[in-house]
């Protein structure tokens, strides 16, 4: 799943509803679309993949991510391997932290005296 289908994703009570133009990306595992890839086992892949690569274009190591969203660093391991069924607020809190650390900090002005 491309970030752009992720964005439009929504939650709906315990259900994550995606466009339908995500369908055939659930459906087939890229070129070689001889099998069928569960949808749950790909979400989790493609959550895993895009936290992967948003952390490190952020320069952050995974002990920083996981300090700064307040989880343990082999609950980040973990969801970047794809191997947990992250929740909603864990991903949430993860996207969080690293949206945070690549934002330049803004300075505060010297108080006049």
């Amino acid at each position: 799943m491309t970030t752009k289908v992720a964005r439009r994703a929504r939650v709906a009570g315990e259900y994550i509803v995606l466009p339908r133009s995500a369908y055939g990306h659930l459906r087939s595992y890229g070129k070689n679309a001889r099998y069928v890839v569960d949808a749950i086992e790909y979400v989790t892949w493609s959550i895993g993949r895009d936290l992967r690569r948003q952390r490190l274009a952020t320069g952050l190591t995974q002990a920083e991510v996981a300090r700064r969203a307040g989880i343990r660093v082999e609950t980040l391991s973990r969801l970047e391997n794809a191997r947990g069924n992250p929740t909603v607020a864990t991903v949430s809190k993860i996207v969080r932290a690293i949206h945070r650390a690549s934002r330049p900090k803004a300075r505060r002005p010297a108080r006049a005296r």
